[in-house]
């Protein structure tokens, strides 16, 4: 019973399934065709219209031929019988050199009656002089006064052209008639292509330029009684029979082109039905109709193309839907299953609960500790910072000692003296030993400051701080040692103020710790230099700072800023000082990097934000 219940939905859906897939085919091979034979209507219409203009280029372009050759006062002499014969020859000669220039096929004079007396293939055999062509329509337009215009294959040569004639006058009379044939065959070639067929026909429906060349002087549909009477007699095609063609209409328009089939010649013995678009055009100034047909072939492949991706996608969706109801089955079957084990899971999940509660308690715990552990670090890393500062200002202080001991000594001299001279009257001498007791306080004085100043524990807030000033007064707490040690400091500062992101006393600290780094790296060195040099790059204000020292082990360049890492020897020093430049310099937001210079030892490079000066950065 279940089996049938089950089996009733699959058998509805396997119907729908196959009513909507043979709609969506339908459609599909429908809307795929149309698409297609629009594209193939607008190529078609594209062709067409370059067709038709070079058409009407070409006959533009000997329009006027006749009517200028129809003024010449040598035509007019002939139809008036005022020249000779040798001038007359002259005349067949002109006509020859004139047709030659212009490209026409043949330019010819005829008189009033109709009768060719002057050609341009008046040395050919099938010459037109003395041949009377009065029964031409372009004749008779030219004899009315008009530009006759015509197209027509010639008696006497056989050819297909087209006639330009214009009348020749004498006053008001018309004596004649200039024509100009023109040969049109070399369009035919320039239409055949693989995909289209072109053709052109008269009022008459006759095709008389066709890329197709045994469709020459066929018509669209059977020829009237009047229509063929009147070809007869102006002889327009001579004796060919003007069959009609093999086409039929399909009733299908599509972007105003027409679907027609044309039966065509395949194998010897075998006719085929081919499927054409068409698309025309009508010359009005001519009375022709130009007809593109182009070939469908390639419609059906397209149609095929559009019915297998269609089938794919069907059959895609169809599988999707297969599956889509089969994981439902499944889904319902998981969720009776579920229903049954609830009950469990719940008693599970109560237990997991607690349990997780009283990890999170823990773990709050232990984040709180955690957080304790941090503030702890922070405290003994500011700690650190101002016992580095101190164990740096305990170097210092021997070195100091003597800097103040000296102006001391010079201070007592000068108060000496300037007491012996103000007795001796000598105000003027006594005066300048005042001025070096002034001079000297001065300097023990900015001593004194930098000293005070670099021992005191900054709070961190970064502002604007001259790095000029800060290296500066770095050099001033490290003159005494670098004067004992007699290391040569170069110093290159660019034109423009380097102004930095960071704080002042921090910025001196470092500079302190990398100069007290070099001089401790070159104690055994032949040569001791210290190069300093601040360039400013972009955003950046980048202080290079190398020594001449042996440089860094290979091993150690890569954990040099790691705390309580150093290649002193036991009791000078803690290895913090490079650490403590690394963190300071990260709080600035800038980095330091280490490499061994390229002339040797140590090269340090520091990028600092560059900040706009203020007025707290500058007083």
């Amino acid at each position: 019973m279940r089996g049938n219940q089950t089996l009733k939905p699959w058998m509805g859906l396997t119907l729908a399934s196959a009513v909507v897939s043979a709609l969506v085919l339908w459609q599909t091979a429908y809307w795929s065709r149309q698409i297609a034979l629009d594209q193939i209507g607008e190529r078609s219409r594209h062709t067409l219209s370059l067709i038709v203009q070079a058409l009407r280029g070409d006959l533009e372009k000997f329009r006027y031929l006749p009517k200028m050759l129809g003024e010449g006062k040598d035509f007019r002499a002939v139809l008036l019988g005022k020249i000779s014969r040798q001038g007359l020859q002259g005349v067949n000669e002109e006509l020859e050199r004139i047709n030659n220039i212009s490209g026409a096929l043949d330019t010819y004079l005829m008189d009033a009656t109709g009768l060719t007396v002057a050609a341009s293939n008046w040395a050919s055999k099938k010459t037109f002089i003395d041949k009377n062509f009065n029964y031409r329509p372009y004749f008779k337009a030219a004899m009315e006064g008009r530009l006759g215009r015509y197209f027509a294959l010639g008696t006497t040569s056989g050819e297909r052209g087209y006639y330009f004639a214009y009348p020749v006058r004498d006053g008001a009379k018309v004596l004649g008639a200039v024509v100009v044939k023109i040969q049109m065959d070399h369009h035919e070639r320039a239409w055949r292509r693989r995909d289209h067929e072109v053709i052109v026909v008269d009022r008459y429906g006759v095709l008389f330029l066709s890329s197709k060349p045994n469709w020459h002087f066929r018509t669209l549909a059977p020829l009237s009684a009047d229509s063929a009477n009147e070809l007869l007699e102006s002889r327009r095609y001579g004796s060919q029979a003007l069959l009609p063609l093999s086409l039929s209409p399909d009733g299908a328009v599509v972007k105003g082109g027409e679907l027609v089939s044309i039966a065509t010649d395949g194998e010897p013995g075998r006719r085929h039905q081919e499927q054409f678009l068409v698309q025309e055009e009508t010359m009005s100034d001519t009375d022709w109709r130009v007809v593109l047909l182009a070939r469908t072939e390639r419609v059906e492949a397209v149609v095929k193309i559009a019915m297998a991706v269609a089938t794919v996608l069907l059959i895609s969706v169809f599988l999707a839907i297969t599956v889509f109801y089969q994981r439902r089955r499944r889904l319902a079957d998981r969720i009776l299953f579920q229903e049954e084990s609830n009950a469990e899971l719940e008693k599970r999940v109560l237990e997991r609960t607690t349990a997780l509660t009283e990890m999170n308690i823990d773990l709050q715990n232990e984040i709180a500790e955690r957080e304790r552990a941090e503030d702890e670090v922070r405290k003994t890393q500011a700690t650190l910072v101002q016992a580095a500062k101190m164990a740096a200002l305990g170097q210092m202080s021997a070195g100091l000692s003597h800097e103040l001991n000296q102006p001391l000594a010079a201070i007592r001299s000068y108060a000496d003296n300037a007491r012996t001279y103000l007795d001796r009257d000598r105000t003027d001498t006594a005066r300048d030993n005042l001025n070096g007791i002034s001079e000297l306080t001065d300097r023990m004085a900015r001593i004194i400051r930098n000293l005070r100043t670099y021992a005191r524990e900054e709070t961190i807030d970064l502002r604007p701080t001259s790095l000029g000033v800060a290296l500066d007064e770095s050099l001033i707490l490290m003159g005494q040692r670098i004067s004992n040690d007699e290391v040569r400091v170069f110093k290159t500062l660019p034109d423009e103020e380097a102004i930095v992101l960071g704080g002042d006393v921090r910025l001196q600290q470092i500079f302190v710790n990398l100069i007290s780094n070099a001089l401790d790296a070159m104690v055994h060195a032949p040569l001791k230099e210290i190069r300093i040099n601040v360039t400013l790059q972009g955003e950046d204000v980048v202080v290079d700072v190398g020594d001449s020292g042996p440089g860094i082990q290979q091993d150690m360049i890569n954990d040099v800023f790691d705390p309580f890492r150093s290649s002193k020897e036991v009791g000078q020093g803690m290895g913090l000082g490079l650490s403590i430049t690394y963190g300071l310099i990260n709080q600035f937001g800038g980095s330091i990097t280490v490499c061994n210079g390229p002339e040797g030892g140590a090269l340090f490079t520091l990028r600092l934000k560059k900040a706009e000066p203020v007025k707290e950065a500058v007083a």
